[in-house]
C-alpha cells in the first residue's frame, strides 16, 4: 500500500541521516539505495491536492505558478539539490509569505517524499499500477486496493449509484438516508465494523427487496464494493487525499476517461430517464457530449452547472479530459 511505502521510505531517511551523523565522511548513505519515488503516483497528487487548488497554485492566480502538471513543478526544484528548491523551501517554511500550503502544511511523510523525489532527480516516473478482477487480495492478479478516502473514493460512487433522483439524494433520501455528504452518509455506517454497516450489508447483496441499487440501476463494481469495506475498516475517516493523475503520458478513453465516467457519472447518466436528459452510458454518447463542447464546460462550471455535483473535479483531472478532447476524443 502507498501509505506503508511512505512510512518505510519516512523511516529509511531517518536511519539514513542518522548513519551520516555517526559515521565518517567515507561512509555517507546514499540516496542510491533508497526506494524510487515515483511522480505520478507519489508527487503529483501531494502537489495537486495541497497547493494546485482553485486561487492558488492552479495557474491561475496571482502567481500564475501552476503545481498540477510536471512541467511547471520541474521548475520550481533543483535536481538533486532539495535546499536550492524554491518548492522545497515553500514546503518545510514555518513562517512568513513563502510558507506553504499558508494554513495546512503537509505532513512530515509528504514533505519526505517530495525531498526523496528531488534528490533522486525529480524525473517524471511513472510506476505501474495494480489491477485485477476484484475480490480481498492477496493472490496473483486479483484487485488490491490501496487506502481508500471519503472525498476521492467513496463519495463520487454513493452519488452517482445511491444518491439518484428519488432515492437517496438530498430531496428524496428515501428511508431516512442522504449519500451526498460525508456527515449524512455515516448515518449508515458503524465506524471500523462494515459488517455492521448498513450500507454495506445492502451494497453486497445480490437480490431481494434491500439489495441497493436495485437491480435496474447501475451496479457498485466489485472494486468499489472493496473500497468501500476498507474505508469503513479504516474508521471511515474524513481524509484528505490525493489522487493518481497522470497528464505525461497519453490520455485514452479506456485507461482514463470511461473509467472516470462510470465512477462518477453514469449513475446519473444512464437508463431511459438520464439527469438533464443527457446520456453517457457508452463512447458515443461521451464523444457526442465532448464534440458539442458541453463536456469540458460542466466539468469547469462554465455557463451550465458544474459536473459532477458531488464535488468538481481537480485541476489534473479536468486536464485529463481536456487532453483528449483537444486530441480529437478518440475511441482508444
Amino acid at each position: 500500500m502507498k501509505s506503508d511505502k511512505i512510512f518505510l521510505l519516512l523511516v529509511m531517511l531517518i536511519i539514513l541521516t542518522t548513519i551520516s551523523w555517526i559515521t565518517s565522511c567515507t561512509h555517507d548513505a546514499k540516496i542510491g539505495d533508497m526506494p524510487e519515488i515515483c511522480f505520478d503516483g507519489d508527487v503529483l497528487p501531494i502537489f495537486a491536492t495541497s497547493c494546485a487548488i482553485s486561487g492558488c497554485h492552479d495557474g491561475q492566480g496571482e502567481s500564475r505558478m501552476a503545481f498540477n502538471n510536471y512541467a511547471d513543478i520541474r521548475s520550481s526544484v533543483v535536481p538533486g539539490n532539495p535546499n536550492s528548491s524554491k518548492a522545497y523551501q515553500a514546503i518545510i517554511a514555518t513562517w512568513g509569505e513563502n510558507k506553504m500550503p499558508p494554513n495546512q502544511p503537509l505532513s512530515l511523510a509528504n514533505r519526505t517524499t517530495i525531498r526523496l523525489w528531488i534528490e533522486q532527480g525529480a524525473n517524471p516516473t511513472t510506476c505501474p499500477q495494480i489491477k485485477g478482477t476484484g475480490g480481498d487480495g492477496g493472490g496473483s492478479g486479483t484487485y488490491v486496493n490501496p487506502r481508500a478516502c471519503f472525498a476521492r473514493d467513496i463519495l463520487p460512487v454513493l452519488v452517482s449509484r445511491c444518491a439518484t433522483a428519488s432515492c437517496h439524494d438530498a430531496i428524496s433520501h428515501k428511508s431516512g438516508y442522504n449519500f451526498t455528504t460525508f456527515s449524512n452518509t455515516l448515518k449508515a455506517v458503524s465506524a471500523g465494523n462494515p459488517g455492521s454497516s448498513k450500507l454495506y450489508q445492502v451494497i453486497k447483496l445480490t437480490s431481494g427487496e434491500d439489495k441497493m441499487p436495485p437491480s435496474n440501476y447501475s451496479q457498485v463494481t466489485a472494486a468499489e464494493i472493496d473500497s468501500i469495506r476498507k474505508w469503513i475498516s479504516y474508521g471511515a475517516l474524513n481524509e484528505n487525499c490525493g489522487e493518481v493523475c497522470d497528464t505525461i503520458n497519453p490520455v485514452t478513453f479506456s485507461k482514463t476517461i470511461w473509467p472516470i465516467m462510470q465512477t462518477s457519472c453514469i449513475g446519473c447518466h444512464s437508463g431511459t430517464s438520464p439527469s438533464g436528459n443527457v446520456l453517457l452510458a457508452s463512447y458515443s454518447n461521451v464523444a457526442t457530449i465532448a464534440s458539442s463542447g458541453l463536456l469540458i464546460k460542466s466539468l469547469n462550471g462554465t455557463g451550465v452547472t458544474k459536473m459532477p455535483p458531488a464535488g468538481s473535479f481537480s485541476a489534473c483531472r479536468i486536464r485529463q479530459f481536456d487532453l483528449w478532447v483537444k486530441n480529437g476524443f478518440l475511441n482508444n
